[in-house]
């Protein structure tokens, strides 16, 4: 063979093989990518949107660390426990501090890639008819509604910015919009405008930490939260609410931070 055509043959061979080469290496790459751990933390895992949602990231493949106040008597927890080795449950109740504290500093080190504030309360009906309210109650449902989504953020501000989605995204309600007034639920309806303005801020001031963060509403869900709700209005189940949240908590990013959302993925002015 002529020395010419033994020289093209050899690039030939050689352009072939770094082809090879360059094809595993994006496949390995992509296989990395597919198996790198998200992680996902939920408070109020043991029940309702809650657990919707811890169940919808388990099938995803994530890592879940579920909170509950009770984690003895989340049945529903345990069951999904033995069925998915990536579900951790978590004691935690949002209105003790140093509980949260504790749990930060339990997985320090531990990038989240979602903080999801689910946790809330609607308070007891009758303590929020006005002539009648109880100041107590209304302490309490802007203690767990507000502050302790607050104080989750700030606890795990540092664990969110060590991972690669870095969001902190909180379920509020429509009911917290000032444009959908109608008498009753005080204490509800302010704790869900005050943290949609909590969050909003948030999104400032954590802006360049590049985290990003996310206002949800779950639609009206059959839950404990909507018993009073006359039955002539469609609710949905906590898993057709978590299938549609999924996606809209996806598209969050710094150019959407502290918008409130819709299940729908509208934007809704509040």
């Amino acid at each position: 063979m002529p020395f010419q055509s033994r020289a093209r043959a050899h690039r030939y061979r050689l352009a072939s093989f770094l082809a090879v080469l360059a094809l595993v290496g994006l496949e390995q790459a992509a296989s990395a990518e597919s198996s790198a751990t998200v992680t996902v933390l939920i408070t109020g895992a043991n029940r309702g949107i809650g657990l919707a949602l811890t169940r919808a990231y388990l099938e995803r493949g994530w890592d879940v660390i579920a909170t509950c106040r009770q984690p003895e008597a989340a049945d529903d927890l345990k069951t999904l426990a033995v069925e998915h080795p990536t579900l951790v449950i978590e004691q935690l109740d949002v209105l003790d501090h140093a509980m949260i504290n504790g749990l930060a500093d339990k997985y320090r080190g531990q990038p989240i890639d979602i903080l999801l504030n689910n946790a809330g309360i609607h308070g007891p009906r009758d303590h929020q008819s006005f002539g009648a309210l109880n100041y107590s109650s209304f302490d309490r449902v802007m203690a767990t509604n507000v502050v302790g989504p607050l104080k989750m953020a700030e606890a795990f501000a540092d664990h969110v910015v060590a991972s690669e989605q870095k969001k902190i995204i909180t379920i509020t309600s429509a009911l917290g919009s000032i444009s959908r007034t109608f008498g009753g639920q005080y204490f509800y309806r302010a704790s869900k405008a005050a943290v949609n303005m909590t969050m909003a801020t948030l999104a400032k001031d954590v802006k360049d930490r590049g985290v990003i963060v996310g206002i949800v509403t779950p639609g009206l869900v059959d839950t404990d939260f909507t018993r009073g709700v006359p039955s002539r209005i469609p609710k949905i189940t906590a898993e057709e609410s978590a299938a549609a949240l999924l996606p809209v908590i996806d598209g969050f990013s710094l150019a959407t931070s502290g918008t409130l959302m819709r299940q729908t993925g509208e934007a809704l002015n509040w």
